[in-house]
């Protein structure tokens, strides 16, 4: 999850988003199958947006726990436009699936330490 305030419009957010994939080597397969990375725009702002390449809010960030509960842990005051509050809509899905791994360190790729 990567919180972040930006001066680029949406649509350069996501193309530094899918940047960031091929050069980590995400290659495009078929529609819901396996990835290496997936970087999504979730939320910009209040923005909304039916644009068929870049939907916002991302349609269905508000069903996904592994989209809200670490969304929440870095900005519990959250709101997903159209939506509600992160909190609250994490609080109304099923309890389980997601948990903290503490002991993850990320590292961009040729960095050793």
């Amino acid at each position: 999850m990567l919180v972040a305030a930006t001066s680029l419009p949406p649509r350069a957010v996501l193309d530094r988003g899918r940047a960031a994939e091929a050069a980590l080597g995400r290659a495009r397969g078929p529609r819901w199958g396996p990835r290496t990375l997936d970087v999504d725009v979730i939320a910009y702002g209040n923005q909304i947006s039916s644009d068929p390449e870049l939907t916002l809010p991302h349609p269905r960030a508000h069903e996904r726990a592994f989209v809200l509960a670490p969304w929440h842990d870095v900005d519990p005051g959250a709101v997903i436009p159209g939506q509600g509050p992160v909190a609250d809509l994490l609080a109304a899905l099923p309890a389980g699936g997601v948990r903290r791994c503490r002991d993850v360190r990320l590292r961009p790729p040729g960095n050793a330490t």
